[in-house]
């Protein structure tokens, strides 16, 4: 059938079925071979980088904290977008997009977007997020013998009076 011949509802239901097959590729992507090898070449990247200490958690703590965010859909929708207009014009146009490219690189270097990106607030939602992933991760072995190493350390004996804030000589008494 051609979209000349559709009545309103039957583009209505057409076009609903395209979104609902947009959002369930977002959800769930079908894994081409192609996206299979790049996936896999992106997790052997991160896994090397998650072998180092301090960066694994850091990695798990923005994987966790971006997976709960709520731009995280929106930015697939967007990008879904994008490379569906994007795209064709590419293959018919591409000079222009290479041009549209220097443009916004241009753009980008001038307005330096970021210098927004590293704000407390930031820092604040991923903080907490980092801290909890760093004690999870340690040893219960370790936090018992910190403990017992403070509770270890002897205590000075004190004499009663020093223990109550007197001094037995006063610096500013007479002496003999």
């Amino acid at each position: 059938m051609s979209a000349a011949l559709l009545t309103p509802s039957e583009r209505l239901t057409l076009s609903r079925e395209r979104l609902r097959l947009a959002l369930r590729d977002i959800s769930a992507p079908a894994g081409g071979a192609s996206s299979a090898r790049a996936s896999a070449v992106g997790l052997a990247w991160l896994d090397s980088l998650k072998s180092i200490p301090a960066v694994g958690i850091v990695i798990e703590a923005v994987r966790s904290w971006w997976a709960q965010h709520p731009w995280r859909i929106s930015s697939l929708l967007v990008s879904e977008a994008v490379k569906t207009v994007v795209q064709p014009m590419a293959q018919r146009h591409p000079l222009g997009l290479v041009v549209g490219a220097l443009l916004l690189g241009g753009v980008l270097a001038r307005a330096r977007p970021w210098r927004l990106i590293l704000t407390s607030s930031l820092f604040a939602g991923l903080l907490p997020q980092l801290l909890s992933k760093a004690v999870a991760q340690l040893p219960t072995q370790s936090w018992m013998e910190a403990l017992t190493e403070l509770l270890r350390q002897p205590r000075q004996p004190q004499e009663p009076a020093q223990a109550a804030g007197l001094s037995p000589t006063r610096a500013d008494a007479p002496t003999r």
